[in-house]
């Protein structure tokens, strides 16, 4: 038995959007297509993928996760050799967006990693909110900007899906106190909106005591016991520690990481960082079970051959 390339990378495409219709979009085909190369697949393994009702994808089913996990390897084998063969040596000047958490992600090591293999590129910078990096990167002032924006918003194309939780250092404890210390990023972080807004609906008294301009200076606020805040789950490393919801504090929503490019930037070198940067995410988050899940960004790019796949809707740490 011979899995088709296509029909998983339509499958990972499908597991990460959970739509036939935003699958189709990404690819620039028809749902029917789309639909096809998923019963293709189920056909060679003999099991269901996909769990539907009423034609729309509820989640996946136990082999169908299973074989997300095989296709991505396969995918990133496949795409990684076909890169190899590329016959002229990348140059170029790419002007990166990130947002302010980025830092906590081993971000210097993967850039470190990918100009270790294409020497001749330059790279520029710039960590910020990520509302004005979603509205600047429309503009085209960069030629790659990753963002946060919430579940749906379609500001861009989703790389991956988060889990926000409540982070605070070894010893805080919020029980007995009467309003609820924050630290926080700036305004135009999401991170900080939903903290706010959760907390506003939750009808818990808060006040904000610390307003970082960086992932750093936000960690060590925090371990230091100025307050709670608010992260993405991967990111929450000893000795910082999850404070679980309950009476005090509210749940959190899940967000997505989603970037954009620019129509006017040299594609094969800024598909080049991005598919770099999206492994260097998978990578990461292959580590502890109880991740969020990594939605694989060059999945869309490749769809596109090399021309970059962008979904260019509306905003959002």
């Amino acid at each position: 038995m011979n899995l088709d390339i296509d029909c998983l990378r339509t499958l990972v495409l499908v597991a990460d959007t959970m739509s036939f219709s935003r699958a189709a979009e990404a690819v620039g085909r028809s749902q029917s297509t789309i639909s096809a190369q998923i019963a293709k697949l189920e056909g060679q393994i003999g099991e269901a993928l996909l769990s539907r009702r009423k034609g729309k994808v509820l989640q996946l089913t136990p082999h169908g996760d299973c074989l997300v996990n095989y296709a991505r390897r396969i995918l990133q084998l496949n795409d990684e050799a076909c890169r190899s063969m590329s016959e002229e040596p990348l140059d170029g000047f790419i002007r990166l967006g990130v947002p302010l958490d980025f830092f906590g992600r081993e971000l210097a090591a993967w850039l470190a990693q990918f100009k270790a293999k294409h020497p001749m590129v330059g790279l520029e910078v710039e960590a910020n909110q990520s509302e004005g990096l979603q509205k600047r990167s429309a503009r085209g002032e960069f030629d790659l900007a990753f963002f946060k924006q919430d579940m749906g918003a379609q500001l861009g194309t989703v790389a991956q899906r988060e889990q926000l939780v409540w982070v605070a250092g070894p010893n805080f404890e919020c029980d007995e106190m009467n309003s609820i210390p924050l630290v926080l990023f700036p305004e135009g972080c999401l991170y900080r909106r939903c903290a706010l807004a959760s907390l506003k609906l939750h009808g818990s008294p808060s006040h904000i005591s610390f307003v970082g301009p960086g992932f750093d200076s936000l960690k060590s606020a925090a371990i230091d016991g100025m307050g709670i805040t608010v992260l993405a789950r991967a990111l929450v490393k000893p000795p910082l520690k999850i404070v679980p919801h309950g009476l005090r504090l509210p749940q959190l929503p899940a967000v997505e990481l989603a970037y954009s490019q620019s129509q006017r930037s040299n594609s094969r070198v800024v598909n080049e960082l991005t598919n770099h940067l999206a492994d260097s995410l998978a990578m990461a988050d292959q580590a502890p079970a109880d991740r969020p899940h990594l939605v694989d960004a060059r999945t869309a790019l490749h769809a596109h051959a090399y021309e970059g796949a962008q979904e260019s809707p509306p905003s959002t740490s």
